[in-house]
């Protein structure tokens, strides 16, 4: 590769590179004078001119030249082709910057769109360029996220950011103008370019606008779009034509923070930032070709200026061309990512620039491409850039490191450019350099500068330990040593290295500036190592402890926690960072500073650990038994059991072994201990049996019962309730499992019943349901000899909660015969449970003394009048009336039924019983009591008596009044005076007796219904008739003139007669009138009214006025032809009554004449316009009355019967506008000549005047205005008003008018001034103006609006048109269908396929547009189908487009789609219907592999055996694990039998027959046989036989004995033998003398008889071999006497030896093994005796006995004189105390029931928070054996925390003073 030289324009200083360069050519004086120029002052501007030329021409000779690098000198840049994209099948056409991009280096995308062809999208990952990714795709590009899996898509101004794998959109958005450019520049934001501005897109949010493009980049293609690292500062680069064939470049600067744009002639452009010495410079690259303003001649610049500053200045250098690429121009700027001032430049003709970025020096230049590299990203991993060029390949080319600064020095020959490259870099070659600069720094005492070089050297060369040593050997010239000088000038440059800061680090702990350190350590500036860490653990540890976390020196960052006491930190530390260390590791590293800090890390660690390694669960809890074990081998039991409870989370049965070790430990040193952790139930994974044993032993028997769970050890254990917390005892229970409690219970009852007994009661009552209920619980209390009345307190315990019939039975019984009365008494007054039949009849034979038991149940219960009966028999006549009298004087009418009905008791008593609760007994129950049995004048006494009182009861007096008429004592004055009894009640009661009586009842309480039905039954039509004239109720006549009552003529007749003229009262009257009228009897109404008002003289009716109001009303109605007569004669009515009904009854003129007659003429006008309607007669009289407001009425009367001129006329008279709504009403519903609408506009015109508010009138009044004026068609008019100011007219509504009567111009002028786009649409439309309407419709974007342009365009054939208008409606599914149907209905078929092609990429495209193009096409373009549905099957309803791809036969088609729907059984039931063109073996057996249902899998078989019988072999293999083989066999040896004979196609099959052989099918196994014998294939037929049994063994035996060959004759003797048929076996084998064949069938048959024979045959025949091979196999069951015979009548003792020799040490083996299992159960047999014996030894009874207060007092029971004697067992044994019974309390057979008090010791204390040293409970004094034998050996101590009673039932403390 040549190497080039670049001329360099320089800044002040850089004259070693110009040296080097006219070095070249020799010329010196041209040297010094630039040197003078660069270095002094600037020349003139002539002198520049000239030296540019002079400058330009050394720069092409050096160039021409072409300086060769030496051969050993290696390349500054590396060059390697990554792959080639035309090699992954991407089109040449689509290698364009438009269709492909390259957002990173991770990943290409480009829109392959090969000729004729799909367009398609190819993703390739750089990491695997082979694997690319191809899918379908319509839109106009694809740009992928750079680091997450997005790809964002854009068409048009559509922009839509999908997930890449799942196709789920992210974001959408639609922008105003195309887009031209875009780029992602951050993780969530995309920046859009479009034609005319940029937008930011974050994607939670809308696109903002951030600036507008300026006009120059108006015609120019966007190449590139880039940001400053705060984003404040955006850049665009775009490149345009220009005349002449040269292209310009053009770049916009912007501003976020000034909000200023700056236009630059730029044809590349970049944002940089590189950190100086005091300050971090933002910079801006931009690299231009233009033409100089002074020469003309081409220009090309590099050039970097500071943004927001002026520090770093302005650098450019000129750009160099080849000469036969002269016009070649930059196209690409990039800064390295890796390396901060290397500057990669890119140029249209393929050629590569490395610029210096701090000096702006070219450095290499070189062509890399032979066509463009149209787009470009930087390489991460190298540094450098990846390009695409037009031949398709793929490039990386970077800096190589290694070579770069050595090219520099020695081809530029600049070494102040390598030394800031190799510095700012980190490029090596120039150390040599350095090193020498270094010296002769610290040789001139230049501290500073030694320093400043050391830091910069080149990967740190200089910074070593060395270096520091020389430093801090420096003598001191000023007052601060030159090692601080070279410490600080490197903690200015950045951090120090572990040298250096371990130095430091020493340097400022022996000058004591420990705040330093931790200053420089928190700002991060030192390099953290271990050795940092143990420099500044010896004087400051927290410090250190810093130091070793960042340095992650784990372990010793935990000692120096332990160092500083953060103990509690260290197992979360651990934890944190992963250490790979167990419990013990930090125990034993905190073991050395403090035992009680090991123990708290172990407990820490252990709760919050999580190992490094992931270790299990198992191997932690070893770790815990690991540390439990060392603190018990230390003797450290507290700390054992604290860890051990603090680190076991009871989940895991491998924690037992712990607990168990940790509780036994307790139980024999620390027994208080043990009692606390059982006590609160924290542990369970311990052995159960073997804690239980312990804690019987040491006396704890309440823990041995919770940990027992053999039957038989809770029996007795349980039986020392002398000892054992009661309430223990009746929780216990509740864990014993149901079907043994009962067991239980009966043991402790047979043990000790009496003392036993009060808690056996209570256990029972508490857990009567789980033991089977109370019926299996009763048999065991009433089994209790000793205690008769055991059964009873039990009863008494659960008859409060229980509802078993049984138990309140029983209860009952037991009470009585005990006699406990007052709990019988309570029991039957409140169960619900009991039988109350069953108890009646107990009660009553038992006669008990007690009677309130019976009265309770017969109260209750319904049984009165049975214990009235018992109470009579036996002459109890008192409990009667004091059942009466006190207990429920509510039935003293059944009671008083009852003795009538036996007289137990005579009259006068029972007066006197009903006397005495007079005020209590319900008299309607007495009465009715009594009434029926005859006897009611007994009860007169009685009710006058109430009556006396003064009661209103309706009960009392209605008695009294069934007394009365029953005894016959003036009861009409009693009925007609009294006001309080029940009328309807009475009446019923006389009815019969006296039906006037009845009358008076019913009359007084008004009684309608029943007064008819008496009077009516009785003929009493007079009374019914007065009663209906003064009753005056209309229901009341109603019935009474009723068509079905046959009494009704003569009640009428009764009352024309006589009620009516008897009375005095005209309302009355009018009610009668009333009836008659509403009756319909106008006729006998008429004759009835001209009685009383025409021909009568009592002025009092014929003046009524409501009379003559009915009369006139009547005649309405019955002689309308007499209604005139009647108002002119008549002059009292009403007018206001009369007029109206006139009116409805159409009796017009008689209105009309009411109202003259009585000067109401507004109502007689009414009449005239509303019902006459003589609009001539109207305006006659409005002529004659000559009023205004007639004139108005007539004409809102005219208007509104649609006389609108005539109308608007009269308004006009009446000189009255207010109306004008009613004129606006008839203009838009009844106007319809011209005349009509000339006199509305003439109106609204003069309403317009005098009208001025509010707003509405006036909206009003100028809408019709204009309306009227369109409907006469003077446009002119309405273009005029509309036009003017200050109208109100809603034009709107105007154009709808307009609209609804085809004026479309009119409308088309309302709408446009509105403007309504919506209508103005459908306006165009109607006039044929379809772009207009199109415009319209894109301004109202409206769906009814797109609707109707779309409709009305297709109809005008206006297809381009329509097409915008049909895609706003396709995107929205309720329009679509309707849209498609209009198009195919007219036959537009193409038109609606092209417009939805074109939907289906837009954003909004759904599933049904997918769906009915899929549809349409199946029927227009089916040669289109199948690429269609491989492209959008995941789009599209996929069983809608199978309907319609059968319908059109495009069985590909449904195929694919069955197959994409997972319907995988019809898909191949369409391919073998349709195999000619839906048939393909790979897609076919796909399918197969995948369906449901065996037929379909059964058909396939049959389809390749008629079809594809070359393929059987393939379906075969795919259906084995599916199908039946039986049936597969079947259905090849039936198939094609003809042509293949009687096996059919099964030797076709015969792999897929083996690879389903395993399943040991009989039908496969014969097939397989069968084809072996017909191929005599021997060995496969015996391995077939030998693996697999199931077949007809016999039968292919029998075919195999006649066979010519051996080998199957072998295997007929196989196969006999092995089905038992030995003899046939053997002899086929002797007969081919298979010797060997005949010995394994003896051997299996295990027939000592045909053994025997057989030996005997083979020692005759001399067959020795065979004889011993006999007794070899059959020796098992070879008789040993048998075969010696042989062997000495045979001379066969050699032959039979083995056999001997085998026998006989066999025989000594079986003797040894019977001795040595007879001694090993001997062993067992005493290992169980003294077991038995350890069982049976309780150290705690041989020591103490049963001590006197262990025993339970004697069961409570009755004295003969009430009293109670016994202890606490009935009255305060605990378990009883939260449970109530029955007839335990109260009365004088009440037992002591003071409950006993429990104190549970351990409750809620953790066995090691007691430290009181005297305290038992202290596990510290576990450890003391006297204070562990204090409590559990002394009785007195070990019961002292229970409350024992004392003989009177009180409690007291054992542990306190008696």
């Amino acid at each position: 590769m040549a190497a080039v030289l670049p001329f360099v324009r320089v800044r002040r200083g850089d004259s070693h590179n110009l040296t080097a360069l006219f070095a070249l050519r020799g010329d010196e004086a041209q040297t010094t004078r630039l040197l003078q120029a660069a270095c002094n002052r600037k020349p003139p501007r002539s002198v520049q001119r000239r030296w540019r030329r002079d400058d330009r021409r050394v720069t092409e000779s050096a160039f021409t030249a072409r300086v060769v690098p030496s051969a050993d000198m290696a390349s500054p840049i590396k060059l390697k082709q990554a792959f080639s994209l035309l090699s992954l099948g991407v089109a040449p056409t689509s290698l364009t910057f438009d269709s492909t991009t390259l957002s990173s280096d991770s990943a290409i995308c480009v829109r392959d769109n090969p000729p004729r062809k799909q367009p398609s999208l190819v993703i390739l990952h750089t990491a695997q360029p082979t694997k690319p990714t191809r899918r379908p795709f319509s839109a106009e590009a694809a740009l992928l996220h750079p680091q997450r899996d997005w790809i964002a898509i854009r068409a048009g101004v559509n922009v839509n950011v999908l997930q890449l794998a799942t196709k789920k959109q992210i974001h959408s958005t639609v922008l105003p103008d195309a887009v031209t450019f875009w780029r992602w520049i951050a993780d969530d934001v995309l920046a859009i370019v479009t034609t005319s501005a940029v937008f930011h897109w974050k994607l939670a949010e809308e696109p903002q606008p951030i600036f507008e493009r300026h006009h120059s980049l108006a015609n120019s293609q966007i190449i590139d779009y880039s940001t400053d690292a705060s984003q404040q500062w955006l850049a665009i680069t775009g490149l345009s034509a220009e005349p002449g064939g040269s292209i310009a470049g053009h770049v916009q600067l912007f501003s976020r923070a000034k909000n200023m744009s700056q236009i630059l002639s730029a044809h590349a452009a970049t944002f940089a930032t590189l950190p100086l010495d005091d300050y971090t410079a933002n910079l801006f690259l931009f690299a231009s070709r233009t033409n100089n303003e002074e020469t003309g001649k081409p220009e090309s610049l590099l050039r970097i200026i500071q943004l927001g500053g002026s520090t770093f200045g302005k650098l450019s250098t000129e750009i160099y061309y080849p000469p036969e690429f002269s016009k070649d121009f930059p196209i690409a700027l990039h800064v390295s990512s890796k390396y901060p001032t290397i500057v990669y430049l890119i140029t249209k003709m393929g050629y590569i620039h490395l610029y210096d970025l701090e000096t702006v020096k070219c450095i290499y230049m070189n062509r890399i491409s032979e066509t463009t590299l149209f787009a470009t990203t930087p390489h991460a991993a190298s540094g450098g850039l990846m390009g695409i060029n037009r031949q398709g390949n793929v490039l990386l080319v970077s800096v190589n490191p290694e070579a770069v600064v050595p090219y520099v020095r020695k081809k530029l020959g600049d070494e102040q450019l390598a030394a800031g490259l190799a510095s700012r870099n980190g490029f090596v070659g120039a150390e040599s350099g350095f090193a020498d600069s270094f010296e002769d720094a610290l040789e001139e005492r230049d501290y500073k500068k030694a320093a400043m070089l050391a830091a910069d050297s080149p990967a740190g060369f200089l910074r070593t330990a060395a270096t520091i040593e020389r430093f801090r050997s420096l003598p001191t010239d000023g007052q601060i040593p030159p090692v601080l000088i070279y410490f600080q000038t490197c903690l200015d440059r950045g951090k120090l290295n572990e040298e250096e800061s371990i130095a430091f680090a020493k340097q400022l702990i022996g000058n004591n500036k420990t705040e330093s350190l931790e200053k420089w350590i928190k700002e991060d500036k030192m390099e953290f190592t271990e050795a940092l860490g143990d420099a500044v653990r010896q004087t400051n540890p927290t410090l250190a402890l810093a130091v070793f976390i960042k340095a992650k020196a784990h372990e010793k960052a935990m000692q120096c926690m332990v160092q500083t006491g953060q103990t509690s930190k260290v197992a979360l530390y651990a934890k944190k960072v992963g250490m790979n260390v167990t419990h013990r590791d930090l125990v034993d590293m905190a073991a050395t500073f403090n035992p009680q800090a090991a123990l708290e890390i172990a407990n820490n660690t252990s709760n919050a650990l999580v190992l490094a390694d992931a270790r299990k669960k198992r191997e932690s809890i070893e770790d815990v038994e690991k540390m439990v074990d060392m603190f018990l081998a230390k003797g450290m039991l507290n700390e054992a059991t604290s860890h051990a409870m603090d680190n076991l989370t009871d989940e895991d049965p491998a924690e037992g072994p712990i607990q168990t070790k940790i509780l036994k430990a307790c139980l024999v040193n620390a027994p208080a201990v043990a009692d606390g952790i059982l006590s609160q139930d924290i542990w369970h994974q311990f052995d159960s049996f073997a804690v239980a044993m312990l804690c019987e032993r040491s006396g704890m028997y309440q823990h041995a019962l919770e940990h027992y769970s053999d039957l038989s050890d809770v029996k007795r254990v349980i039986t020392n309730t002398h000892v054992i917390n009661p309430e223990f005892i009746l929780n216990y229970f509740g864990t014993i499992h149901p079907e043994d409690q009962l067991e239980v219970l009966k043991e402790l009852i047979v043990t000790n019943p009496r003392a036993n007994i009060r808690l056996c009661v209570n256990v029972a009552a508490k857990y009567t349901d789980s033991m089977g209920g109370p019926l299996n619980v009763i048999p065991v209390f009433e089994s209790i000899p000793k205690v008769p009345d055991a059964l009873y307190y039990y009863l008494g315990a659960i008859v409060p909660f229980s509802d078993v019939s049984e138990v309140h039975n029983r209860f009952i019984k037991v009470a009585v015969e005990l006699q406990q009365y007052d709990d019988a008494h309570r029991v039957t007054r409140e169960s619900n449970h009991y039988d109350p039949e069953q108890m009646k009849s107990f009660l009553k034979h038992a006669r008990p003394k007690d009677p309130r038991p019976l009265i309770n149940v017969c109260d209750r219960f319904g049984f009165v009048d049975e214990m009235v009966d018992y109470f009579v028999k036996y002459n109890q006549v008192k409990f009667i009336q004091g059942y009466v009298q006190r207990i429920n004087p509510l039935q003293c009418p059944v009671v008083v039924g009852a003795l009538l009905d036996n007289r137990g008791m005579r009259e006068q008593d029972i007066k006197k019983m009903i006397i005495s609760v007079k005020n209590m007994v319900p008299v309607d129950e007495l009465v009715e009591a009594v009434q029926s049995r005859g006897k009611i004048n007994i009860l007169l006494e009685f009710l006058e008596s109430r009556l006396a009182d003064g009661t209103t009861e309706a009960s009392v007096h209605t008695g009294l009044a069934k007394v009365y008429i029953d005894t016959n004592r003036n009861a009409q004055h009693f009925l007609e005076t009294n006001a309080y009894y029940d009328s309807r009640e009475v009446g019923r009661f006389c009815s019969r007796r006296d039906p006037f009586l009845a009358f008076i009842a019913y009359r007084r309480g008004q009684c309608d219904d029943e007064v008819l039905e008496v009077t009516n039954d009785n003929s009493l039509f007079r009374e019914q008739a007065l009663y209906a004239v003064d009753r005056a109720d209309k229901e009341l006549w109603a019935k009474i003139f009723a068509e079905t009552n046959p009494f009704r003529r003569l009640v009428i007749d009764q009352v024309i007669s006589t009620a009516i003229p008897e009375s005095k009262r005209p309302d009355k009257v009018s009610a009668a009138v009333r009836a008659f009228l509403e009756a319909g009897m106008p006729d006998v109404l008429m004759e009835m009214l001209e009685k009383i008002v025409v021909q009568t003289s009592n002025t009092a009716f014929s003046r009524n006025s409501s009379l003559q109001n009915l009369l006139i009303l009547t005649a309405i109605g019955a002689a309308p032809e007499r209604v005139m007569e009647y108002v002119r004669r008549l002059d009292n009515y009403n007018h206001a009554d009369v007029a109206p009904p006139c009116i409805d009854a159409g009796l017009f003129e008689e209105a009309y004449t009411v109202y003259y007659k009585f000067e109401k003429y507004d109502d007689a006008l009414d009449v005239l316009l509303e019902h006459i309607k003589d609009f001539d007669r109207a305006q006659e009289f409005a002529v004659r009355m000559n009023r205004q407001d007639v004139w108005l009425r007539l004409g809102v009367a005219q208007i509104e019967n649609h006389i609108v001129a005539d109308g608007v006329r009269s308004l006009m008279r009446a000189k009255d506008v207010s109306h004008y709504a009613l004129v606006a009403d008839a203009s838009r519903n009844y106007a319809e000549s011209n005349d009509d609408f000339k006199m509305i506009s003439k109106f609204m015109r003069v309403a317009r005047k005098k009208i001025r508010e509010p707003e509405s009138a006036r909206r009003a009044i100028d809408t019709e205005l204009v309306y009227s004026l369109c409907r006469l068609n003077a446009l002119t008019d309405v273009e005029e008003f509309i036009i003017t100011p200050g109208h109100k007219a809603n034009l709107e509504e105007v154009g709808d008018r307009c609209f609804d009567l085809e004026l479309y111009q009119a409308a088309k002028m309302m709408f446009r001034a509105v403007p309504e786009w919506s209508k103005l649409a459908h306006t165009h439309i109607m006039l044929k103006e379809y772009k207009e309407a199109v415009y319209a419709a894109k301004k109202a974007n409206k769906i009814p609006t797109w609707r109707i342009v779309c409709f009305g365009c297709v109809d005008g054939l206006e297809f381009r048109l329509a097409a915008p208008c049909a895609l706003r409606l396709l995107v929205e599914t309720e329009e679509m269908q309707e849209c498609i149907e209009y198009y195919e209905e007219r036959g537009h078929f193409d038109e609606i396929l092209d417009v939805l092609e074109v939907g289906l990429n837009l954003p909004r495209a759904h599933n049904a547009m997918f769906t009915e193009t899929a549809v349409l096409k199946t029927k227009y373009r089916q040669e289109s189908v199948l690429n269609f549905c491989r492209m959008w099957h995941d789009r599209f309803t996929i069983p809608k487009v199978i309907r319609a791809c059968t319908t059109a036969l495009l069985w590909d088609s449904v195929v694919f789609l069955h197959i994409q729907y997972s319907e995988f059984d019809n898909a191949a039931v369409i391919i073998m219907d349709h195999s000619p063109s839906a048939f393909t073996p790979d897609e076919f057996l796909d399918v197969i592999s995948r369906v449901g249902t065996l037929n379909t899998m059964y058909r396939s078989i049959d389809f390749y055996l008629g079809e594809q019988p070359e393929l059987l072999e393939d379906l075969l293999n795919v259906l084995a694990p599916r199908i039946d083989g039986a049936r597969a066999v079947n259905m090849l040896k039936r198939a094609r039998t003809r042509e293949f004979g009687s096996m059919g196609c099964l030797p076709f099959a015969v792999k897929y027959l083996e690879k389903i052989q395993s399943a040991d099918v009989p039908e496969v196994n014969e097939a397989l046989n069968e084809v072996y014998l017909s191929e005599s294939s021997t060995a496969k037929l015996r391995r077939s036989v030998e693996e697999f049994k199931n077949f007809d063994q016999l039968k292919l035996a029998k075919k195999l004995q006649g066979h010519d060959l051996l080998e199957f004759r072998r295997i007929a003797c196989y196969l006999l033998s092995r089905n038992g048929r030995y003899e046939q076996a053997i002899e086929l084998a002797r007969k081919d003398l298979l010797y060997y064949d005949m010995i394994d069938a003896i051997a299996q048959s295990e027939d000592p008889e045909l053994a025997e024979s057989y030996a005997e045959y083979f020692a005759e025949s001399q067959l020795r071999e065979c004889f011993t091979a006999l007794l070899y196999a059959c020796y098992d069951f070879f008789p040993p006497d048998v075969a010696m015979e042989y062997v000495w009548t045979g001379g066969l003792r050699d032959f039979a030896m083995p056999f001997l020799i085998q026998t006989l040490a066999e025989a000594g083996s079986r003797l040894t093994g019977l001795e040595e299992e007879r001694k090993t159960k001997r062993e067992i047999e005493q290992m169980k005796r003294d077991e038995e014996e350890e069982d049976f030894v309780d150290e705690s009874v041989l020591l103490y006995g049963l001590q006197e207060y262990q025993q339970q007092p004697l069961l409570t029971y009755h004295q003969a004189d009430g009293g109670v004697v016994g202890g606490s067992a009935l009255g305060g044994g605990a378990g009883g105390q939260g449970i109530g019974l029955i007839g335990w309390h109260g009365g004088n057979h009440t037992p002591a029931a003071n409950a006993l008090t429990t104190v549970n010791p351990m409750a809620s204390v953790h066995p090691m928070n007691n430290v009181n040293p005297m305290n038992p409970m202290n596990p510290m004094n576990a450890m003391n054996p006297m204070n562990a034998y204090t409590t559990y050996m002394n009785p007195m101590n070990a019961y002292s925390t229970y409350a024992l009673p004392t003989a009177g039932g009180q409690q007291t403390n054992a542990g306190q003073p008696m």
